[in-house]
């Protein structure tokens, strides 16, 4: 998880979106010293719920569609897989974050 939240942090800070990088930097933060109080933080609407959400930052938008932007994109989707992976491990669940990473991982099967 420590590797998916600083890609997600170097990514969005990268495109300019630094709420959300700020909001990815506190849960490493706190992971480093609780896992379990961080994936209680992940199941927020900052995360999931919301149009300002770490989830909802589509960076081939951000980056204007560019192969670089479109390849950020999907790496910063794979880490908000990971990043949701851990949370269910650690017995948090969020409805709105299940079909986010469902959506994800269908995207990353046909490749967009």
């Amino acid at each position: 998880m420590d590797n998916a939240l600083a890609i997600a942090e170097q990514l969005l800070r990268r495109y300019g979106h630094v709420y959300e990088a700020n909001q990815v930097a506190i849960v490493g933060r706190l992971f480093a010293r609780d896992p379990a109080a961080a994936c209680r933080a992940l199941n927020h609407a900052d995360w999931w719920d919301d149009r300002r959400s770490v989830a909802s930052v589509d960076l081939a938008l951000t980056g204007g569609f560019t192969g670089a932007a479109r390849a950020d994109a999907q790496a910063l989707r794979a880490a908000l897989v990971e990043v949701y992976a851990t949370m269910r491990a650690h017995g948090e669940y969020n409805a709105n974050a299940e079909i986010i990473v469902a959506q994800f991982e269908k995207w990353r099967e046909s490749h967009v």
